[in-house]
């Protein structure tokens, strides 16, 4: 297991104070990264080779959203690797090791010019040794799409350069952050799911829509012929 401690920052959170969800995206994310950093298969690694990692799922429970100031460690390790597949779990603590946000995820390897997906060679599956995953009930990876979806009028978003991640990407955690913004602020959000389809690139328009139904909101995000990035849902009270 790897652990990283930090502290909220600032920069890191919303109006009340509280751990923005893109934030809370990027701490796990910055988390696996550096682990992987450590076991020299990071990004240096994988980037002399043409290989980028991609999520193709989130689940987060999150139980308590980290307010500005507090200390708090992530750590994160892989579950199981299959073939280009990769199982990779997190939790967030607080300094007195209080659960407040766990996370399953799904990741692929990905060779950047084939456009393919590359099998893991031994040694670096030996790295990446699993370990027992969180406990609990998770959902399945697939999310179904409900059927009385209607598109956000005047809510369309044009991927920038900002936007970007090291594989000429928009970033997984944008997605997520562009489908909060259409919740009503009032919200709070206890889990979410993210289902990744298609790599929204450079100038892409994305077309937003959305359907509630009881505490669940699924936000849908769209190419111009509408064909899905990725489909996000939130649990929320």
């Amino acid at each position: 297991m790897f652990k990283l401690n930090s502290r909220v920052r600032y920069s890191e959170v919303d109006q009340k104070g509280n751990l923005t969800i893109v934030a809370l995206i990027n701490y796990l994310q910055d988390c696996s990264s550096f682990e992987s950093d450590a076991l020299s298969l990071g990004l240096n690694f994988v980037s002399e080779h043409g290989w980028g990692w991609f999520i193709t799922n989130w689940e987060i429970h999150i139980h308590s959203l980290p307010k500005y100031g507090d200390n708090i460690v992530v750590s994160t390790w892989p579950v199981s690797i299959n073939g280009v597949l990769c199982n990779r779990d997190f939790c967030i603590d607080d300094e007195q090791g209080n659960r407040l946000v766990e996370a399953k995820s799904l990741w692929i390897l990905m060779d950047l010019k084939q456009r393919r997906p590359v099998r893991m060679p031994e040694d670096m599956k030996k790295a990446y040794q699993g370990s027992e995953g969180l406990a609990g009930q998770w959902q399945g990876r697939r999310i179904a799409l409900f059927k009385d979806e209607q598109e956000v009028e005047g809510r369309t978003i044009q991927v920038m350069p900002v936007h970007l991640d090291t594989n000429m990407h928009m970033n997984n955690a944008y997605y997520i952050e562009i489908a909060r913004d259409i919740l009503p602020k009032d919200k709070k959000i206890f889990q979410i799911r993210t289902e990744y389809k298609k790599s929204a690139e450079l100038s892409d328009e994305i077309h937003i829509f959305i359907s509630t139904h009881e505490d669940l909101t699924q936000v849908v995000l769209r190419d111009d012929t509408g064909r899905v990035y990725a489909i996000i849902e939130f649990m929320t009270d």
